[in-house]
């Protein structure tokens, strides 16, 4: 799987971004399109032209890749729903998962995009490579598109009709209405959402259409899947699903929508480690907006008790983390404090996981109707001139690329209290510091176990220096504040450059980990030549090494654990992996008993 930890993703619902060609801003059915841009559930005009012709300014504010909202092509009219007139506007009533939107694209025959090779699509992802950016196409494969009064759902195969809801001979989908129970899984995962067809996954038909279709977004390019609703399926479809894209296109970075999920949600947390993708991480979210939108009494402990609980994931540094989305208020709308929202992004960006962007937010883009709620927080994009947010934003994400602590490190607190938090985080030789204050008023505080070498370090965000002395500083934080000190070292270099991570083992304070193989960069069973790993959380440590006389053999190896009487082994029968000719690759274990 793609290694997405050094990027900063921007989040783009397509039609509210930048309207590249108006041309196309109205469908078949005349009445979806609203010019003058005030019925938030019509059409607004943004398209893929538009997110063409906006990637510098998306580079400027230091993203390096981009998640669009469903490119496939919707239902074309309007559906009187819950009292309003309602479009596919955000992209998830899909009738065609092999074709463009119309509204999205230049040319009517763009929408043929699996026979084509000239699309705006295509010209679209040509230049997004072309500037080393990625593109996260969001997917749907847990519905189509509504079977309500005025609308029965079709689905379509490249403009060929497969299926309809209300005659479905080949049992594409579930027919037990609208969800009932939403604590049990087996209802929430066979029911409609909001009046739309549930695909029904034990159908081999659908199954084949579905995955052959996301595999032919990836042999177009697309280098990841942002994907939708995935509680509202079963596991082993999701193990399927990733199974195949894995075997389609290894390098395909996935991670899923299971929404208010994290590390307080067992459900979500089995996902997580058993569905071959990652997930969007609402813990992270609804702590952080706790915190500082509703400056909530606990204060920074209540952020700190979701890192705490990282232990949980097999790699909690592959979490999708986020402060706004399309499905809840924004920040803003909760509470209207640039301050306080500065200091949510920019903790985000420097914390575990990889941040996501919503658009907007670097604009201070906020609609507060109905609280800010679905579809408020949709709003069009404003601006796009460059923001002091905008400038912060970029620093940490250039920080991102070339810190290996920021993509790969855990997460250290050496103090907190309410209203403080500073942390640190070190991975082979590289270390930032990161110290928050949410108060109105300046403060102090002394740490110790400081990473960084002795001497001055300068803020990353141009703020004041921090000297250190054998692990000591004192820090003055001024009020609604935050500070980034760095320390980047290189990792190892070499024909095969591999991180290892073990997962599982609960070590006592002070016992280190270490790994110890055949291969001689592994120390060749020599204990005393181990290579040492980096504490990440409870039960996960991990390291990088760089092959040279093992590149493109099979290795065999051990974790260990150094105690004061030696070592103890791991019990079973050790890890055989086959390292890659050259490049880079990621072993992820479980600690063997």
């Amino acid at each position: 799987m793609r290694d997405f930890r050094g990027d900063t993703i921007y989040f783009v619902v397509v039609d509210r971004f930048h309207d590249g060609n108006p041309a196309n801003d109205q469908g078949k059915d005349r009445r979806d399109f609203d010019p003058t841009r005030t019925d938030f559930y019509k059409y607004w005009g943004g398209d893929l032209r538009g997110v063409l012709q906006k990637l510098d300014y998306v580079q400027k504010l230091g993203a390096s890749a981009i998640w669009l909202t469903p490119v496939f092509e919707q239902i074309d009219q309007v559906l009187e729903l819950g009292g309003a007139g309602m479009t596919a506007y955000h992209g998830y009533w899909t009738k065609d998962f092999k074709r463009l939107d119309p509204h999205l694209v230049d040319r009517p025959e763009d929408v043929r995009v699996m026979s084509r090779s000239d699309t705006v699509f295509d010209e679209l992802l040509a230049e997004m490579h072309r500037r080393g950016m990625r593109l996260v196409l969001d997917i749907v494969c847990n519905h189509s598109n509504p079977h309500v009064p005025g609308a029965s759902c079709e689905l379509w195969d490249d403009g060929v009709l497969l299926c309809r809801f209300d005659q479905d001979r080949g049992d594409w989908f579930h027919h037990v209405g609208e969800v009932r129970d939403w604590n049990d899984l087996s209802n929430v995962q066979v029911s409609d959402l909001c009046g739309l067809a549930d695909f029904n996954e034990e159908s081999f038909a659908y199954r084949a259409y579905i995955k052959g279709a996301m595999k032919q977004w990836l042999s177009k390019g697309v280098d990841a899947f942002r994907v939708d609703t995935v509680k509202h399926m079963p596991i082993w479809f999701w193990q399927e699903f990733t199974g195949d894209m894995a075997v389609h296109k290894p390098d395909t970075f996935m991670f899923g929508e299971w929404f208010q999920g994290g590390c307080y949600d067992p459900a979500s947390i089995e996902f997580a480690n058993k569905s071959g993708m990652s997930i969007l991480d609402f813990a992270w979210r609804n702590a952080v907006v706790s915190v500082l939108a509703h400056r909530s009494p606990v204060g920074f402990p209540e952020i700190e008790a979701v890192v705490r609980r990282d232990h949980q994931f097999r790699d909690a540094t592959d979490l999708v983390t986020f402060v706004d989305n399309h499905d809840l208020p924004r920040f803003l709308s909760i509470s209207d404090d640039p301050a306080r929202f500065r200091l949510a992004l920019l903790l985000t960006m420097v914390a575990r996981g990889v941040p996501c962007i919503y658009y907007g937010g670097e604009q201070l883009l906020h609609v507060d109707v109905n609280g800010g709620n679905d579809p408020y927080n949709r709003p069009m994009m404003a601006s796009f001139e460059e923001t002091p947010l905008m400038v912060d934003l970029a620093a940490l994400a250039a920080l991102r690329k070339r810190s290996p602590a920021v993509q790969r490190a855990g997460m250290r607190t050496r103090w907190i209290d309410a209203d403080r938090w500073v942390f640190s985080r070190p991975y082979r030789g590289s270390a930032i510091v990161v110290a928050v204050n949410r108060s109105d008023v300046a403060s102090g505080c002394d740490v110790e176990h400081l990473e960084l070498e002795d001497g001055v370090h300068e803020d990353v965000l141009g703020g004041g220096s921090l000297s250190v002395r054998d692990g000591r500083a004192h820090l003055e934080l001024p009020p609604r504040s935050i500070a980034v000190y760095e320390q980047t070292r290189p990792l190892p270099t070499g024909t095969a450059v591999v991180e290892l991570q073990v997962h599982g083992f609960r070590t006592a304070y002070g016992e280190r980990v270490f790994v110890s193989g055949d291969a001689p960069e592994l120390g060749a069973w020599d204990l005393e030549k181990a290579v040492s790993m980096d504490w990440i959380d409870e039960t996960t440590w991990a390291t990088t090494v760089a092959f040279d006389a093992s590149a493109g053999r099979e290795i065999h190896y051990k974790f260990v654990v150094r105690r004061e009487r030696g070592f103890q082994r791991e019990t079973g029968p050790g890890h055989h992996r086959h390292l890659p000719s050259e490049g880079s690759a990621t072993f992820r274990d479980l600690w063997r008993t």
